[in-house]
């Protein structure tokens, strides 16, 4: 007998960033230029109807642990930055890494690392248009990490990963 709910595996967060990435990308019969754009305007404190069409066919709810309204108002920050990516978002490129070869300063970088959650839903958008602005490309996989994780259990080695990240790079950068 075949089971009319299969069990499937949970997606990785890396596997589902890259599928929103391509959504908005390409469209697949599911978003139109419109809602790209409608969701690049969109404010994350009020997501518009483009979010929701986006999300009813992806398993987001699986990533957050939060509640309902505090976890749409987090993923509707990460798809602002998305759509804002277009092209530049690229699987493997680490997220302190672009920040660092961005030239986004330490004074903002050290804010960053110490922004809650409702703070973060302003930042990270603005992340994706300053790395936009730059040309830098970024695994988006990483601010996705950022905001999930804030408040949460692994919010420190989250970004303490990030910090890893940006520092060895711009020391990497340093003449000696």
């Amino acid at each position: 007998m075949i089971s009319e709910n299969p069990r499937r595996e949970p997606e990785s967060i890396d596997a589902l960033i890259g599928r929103i990435a391509g959504l908005l990308r390409y469209g697949a019969g599911i978003l139109s230029l419109a809602d790209v754009a409608a969701l690049r305007r969109m404010d994350p404190a009020s997501p518009a109807a483009a979010f929701f069409k986006l999300t009813s066919v992806l398993p987001v709810e699986e990533f957050g642990g939060l509640g309902q309204e505090e976890l749409e108002t987090r993923w509707a920050s990460i798809i602002v930055g998305l759509a804002h990516l277009g092209d530049l978002h690229s699987s493997g490129t680490r997220f302190g890494r672009a920040l660092a070869n961005a030239e986004y300063s330490e004074l903002r970088f050290s804010r960053l690392l110490r922004a809650d959650a409702s703070r973060l839903v302003d930042e990270i958008p603005a992340l994706a248009r300053f790395l936009t602005a730059k040309a830098v490309p970024v695994d988006w996989t990483g601010a996705a990490r950022l905001i999930l994780s804030a408040g949460r259990s692994d919010e420190e080695s989250t970004r303490r990963r990030v910090a890893r990240d940006y520092y060895r790079a711009l020391g990497s950068t340093v003449v000696t």
